[in-house]
C-alpha cells in the first residue's frame, strides 16, 4: 500500500542514475520511458524533476507522448531499482505523484536546473534551461528490498504479501540490526488485541554476546534432559543441542517475549480467572505475530523458538528478569543467511470446516 515517501526511499531514489517514468493518456493507455531525474525541495516538500532536454527527438518537445499524457492525466509513477542475480539483493522504489510541465518562468525552475546539472555532468553542456521540465509532486511510495540488501529502511507490502512473505529463518548473518527496527517491531506488538486492553506482554532484548552465551549455557541442561526423556540417541541429542545453541549465540539480537499477568482483571471464581489467563495467552500470540511481521516489513527475518515454555524460571534467572515476567519464547532477529525451506500450508477448503 502506498504511503508518504520516507527519507530512506527518497535517498534511494536520489542516488539512482535512471528511472522509468510511466504516464497514461486520458483513456488510460500507458506509456513508459527511461528518464534522468533529480530530487529537489518544492514548497517544503520533496519533488522529482526531469528535463525535456535537447537529445534528438522525432517530434517537438510539446508533442512528446509523456508531455501530452501529463497534460491529459497528471497522475504518474516512477520506478527506480537495483537488479541482482542474487535475488535476495533486489531493491526497488515505486514513486507516484502528480506531474506538471514547468516553464523557465515558473518558480523553482532555476533551482531544478542547477540540481540536474549537479547530478548529471552531461547537462552542463546542454541548453536544458531553454525548454520546460517535468516536475512530480505530492510523492507517495511503495518499496521492497530483498533480505540481503539492507539498504531500504522499510520494505512495505500489501497485507497479503506481507503475511505470506514472512518466513521462519534459522540461519542469520552476523550483520548488526538497527535498534530502531527492534523498537518499531515491539511498538507494533503493542497494538495487538488483548483482554480489556491490558497488553499482558513485555519484551527483553538480548544483544551482548555474553548474555547470549550465558542463556544458551543455562538452558542446555534442561534441553538435554528433555531430549533424553524422548529416548533420542546421545549423538542426536548433542547435534540438536549444538544447533539450538548456535541459533541463540549467532543471532545478532534475541527478543524474549514474556507474559505479564499482573494487570489482568481479577475475578472471585477460578473459572473466569482461568479464562482471563487464556485470553492473555491468546493475545500474546497476536503480539508476537505483529512483532515478526513488523521485522519482516523492515527487511529483517526472525524465527520462533518455544524452548522457554519448558524452562521459564531458567530463562528468567539467566537474564535477571523480574519474577512477574514469564518467558514464553526466543525470537532470533537478523538478516537471513540463506532462504529457509518453507512448509506447505493447508488449502483453504481444509481450513474452513463450516459456513452456513
Amino acid at each position: 500500500m502506498a504511503h508518504p515517501i520516507t527519507e530512506a526511499e527518497l535517498a534511494f531514489a536520489a542516488e539512482r542514475r535512471v528511472g522509468r517514468l510511466a504516464t497514461a493518456d486520458a483513456d488510460g493507455h500507458p506509456a513508459v520511458v527511461p528518464f534522468c531525474f533529480a530530487v529537489i525541495e518544492q514548497d517544503g516538500k520533496p519533488a522529482l524533476v526531469s528535463p525535456l532536454d535537447e537529445k534528438p527527438k522525432s517530434v517537438p518537445v510539446d508533442e512528446l507522448k509523456r508531455v501530452r499524457n501529463i497534460r491529459a492525466n497528471p497522475r504518474v509513477s516512477v520506478v527506480v531499482d537495483d537488479y541482482s542475480e542474487d535475488w535476495q539483493r533486489l531493491r526497488f522504489v515505486q514513486v507516484s505523484g502528480d506531474a506538471e510541465i514547468v516553464s523557465p518562468q515558473d518558480d523553482g525552475f532555476d533551482r531544478a536546473i542547477a540540481t540536474l546539472r549537479d547530478k548529471y555532468p552531461q547537462y552542463r553542456r546542454m541548453a536544458i534551461d531553454q525548454n520546460a521540465l517535468i516536475r512530480i509532486r505530492d510523492l507517495v511510495a511503495v518499496s521492497w528490498a530483498g533480505s540481503a540488501s539492507g539498504d531500504l529502511e522499510m520494505r512495505p507490502f500489501d497485507l497479503d504479501g506481507l503475511i505470506q512473505g514472512r518466513r521462519s529463518v534459522r540461519s542469520l548473518r552476523p550483520d548488526p540490526v538497527p535498534r530502531v527496527a527492534i523498537e518499531r517491531a515491539i511498538a507494533a506488538a503493542g497494538w495487538a488485541p488483548s483482554p480489556h486492553g491490558r497488553q499482558p506482554w513485555r519484551f527483553a532484548v538480548i544483544e551482548s554476546a555474553e548474555r547470549k552465551e550465558r542463556l544458551a549455557s543455562d538452558m542446555a541442561a534442561t534441553w538435554r534432559e528433555q531430549l533424553e526423556l524422548d529416548g533420542q540417541d546421545a549423538s542426536i541429542v548433542q547435534i540438536r543441542l549444538e544447533k539450538s545453541r548456535a541459533r541463540i549465540v549467532e543471532a545478532p539480537i534475541i527478543v524474549v517475549p514474556c507474559l505479564y499477568l499482573v494487570d489482568l482483571d481479577p475475578y472471585p471464581d477460578e473459572g473466569r480467572q482461568a479464562a482471563e489467563r487464556t485470553m492473555a495467552i491468546q493475545s500474546f500470540g497476536a503480539a508476537i505475530q505483529n512483532l515478526m511481521l513488523s521485522l519482516y516489513s523492515q527487511g529483517l527475518d526472525s524465527g520462533w523458538m518455544c524452548a522457554p515454555l519448558f524452562c521459564p524460571e531458567v530463562v528468567r534467572d539467566s537474564l535477571g528478569l523480574s519474577v512477574d515476567l514469564i518467558p514464553q519464547a526466543l525470537i532470533p532477529v537478523g538478516y537471513a543467511a540463506k532462504d529457509p525451506v518453507r512448509r506447505p500450508r493447508l488449502p483453504l477448503e481444509r481450513l474452513i470446516v463450516d459456513w452456513r
